[in-house]
């Protein structure tokens, strides 16, 4: 009796020693969800790496001067070996040194898919950095320089590229990002969801898209493309009914076109035919929405005035039917991007736990 009352005593005590332990596991949180150590971190930053040599076609429909979005990192001249018609695209890798292989994050730009530059900046990613992430930011060719579908097809040799050279930067390729703001939202899905057809040749060699991060991309060029004007650009599909008079706008946004003069009236272009509307279809995320796609996080304001909100609800709809890991933070009286600091920081710690519970974060 008395070995069964010191067995039973110890076992009481083995118990409590598991509880105890299991309850300090669960009230142990990671270090990121601290928002005030985000702007601690101090990235080891590698920049104007060559990722691919494309063609540079030109865009007859594209503004010529469009604007230029402060911010970002200015345009590197191509090396001597480029040959003339074509442009080098550049990457910067930012990373936090860790003994592992760390989740990467392909950073891509916005600007309506007509201007901008990776981000000379990490200060509105470096909750990404903060968790541990390596980020890599990344150019592409914008509308004056090539038409639609240029940019995909530069954002898929992006990834080609991470997958190329994961062991030289540490890069664990099953923990693969994809997010980007407003256009570069837009291009974050286009990388992630649409066919294999989208590969330039000597980019198919990609690795997997483990999850997506959308702030405010349209989802649908088909909806969008009769009363934007950037859409219209980028798709290339004529040139425009009305020069350009305007001004670049006095804002940081680079997102917001140029403000015509008061003597500018009437539509930009003609109504979409069929063949105009298909070709925006095929351009829009919304076309290739099927089981097994990367989960993916919505970031909008619901009062923006470049991006309809419904398009982003449509998006979450269309995931949800599709039985696609999702999420989404709607930002009460956002407009596009440009957030409050509060409202900014709360997306991207939801980005993280979101990315957490994929297993991305670990």
């Amino acid at each position: 009796m008395r070995r069964s009352h010191l067995a039973a005593v110890m076992n009481m005590a083995t118990m409590a020693v598991v509880t105890t332990a299991l309850a300090q596991t669960q009230v142990a949180t990671p270090a990121w969800m601290d928002t005030g150590s985000w702007s601690e971190v101090h990235p080891l930053v590698t920049r104007n790496i060559v990722y691919a040599n494309v063609p540079v076609p030109g865009n007859p429909s594209a503004n010529p001067n469009p604007g230029i979005a402060g911010g970002g990192m200015p345009r590197i001249p191509n090396s001597a070996t480029a040959a003339p018609g074509t442009l080098d695209l550049h990457l910067d890798v930012l990373q936090i040194v860790s003994p592992k292989p760390t989740p990467v994050v392909i950073q891509l730009h916005g600007g309506g898919w007509i201007r901008g530059d990776r981000p000379s900046s990490y200060k509105t990613f470096s909750a990404l950095l903060a968790a541990g992430m390596s980020v890599v930011t990344v150019d592409y060719r914008l509308g004056r320089e090539a038409p639609a579908p240029a940019a995909i097809g530069d954002v898929r040799c992006a990834l080609a590229w991470v997958k190329a050279n994961a062991a030289k930067y540490n890069f664990d390729l099953t923990r693969v990002v994809v997010y980007g703001a407003s256009a570069g939202g837009h291009l974050a899905l286009m990388a992630s969801y649409a066919p294999a057809s989208f590969n330039p040749p000597g980019c198919t060699s990609q690795p997997k898209v483990a999850a997506v991060l959308d702030f405010y991309g349209p989802t649908n060029l088909a909806e969008a493309i009769n009363h934007s004007d950037t859409v219209h650009q980028w798709l290339g599909l004529e040139k425009p009914l009305v020069p350009y008079t305007g001004t670049p706008p006095a804002t940081s946004d680079p997102d917001v076109p140029p403000v015509m003069k008061e003597d500018v009236r009437g539509p930009r272009w003609a109504a979409p035919d069929a063949a105009t509307l298909a070709w925006a279809r095929k351009m829009s995320p919304m076309s290739y929405i099927r089981h097994g796609l990367p989960p993916t996080f919505i970031v909008n304001g619901d009062h923006d005035p470049a991006v309809d909100p419904t398009q982003d609800a449509q998006l979450k709809k269309a995931l949800d039917a599709a039985g696609i890991p999702d999420g989404q933070d709607i930002i009460p009286g956002g407009g596009h991007g440009n957030f409050p600091k509060a409202e900014a920081d709360k997306a991207m710690l939801l980005c993280l736990e979101f990315l957490k519970a994929q297993g991305i974060l670990r």
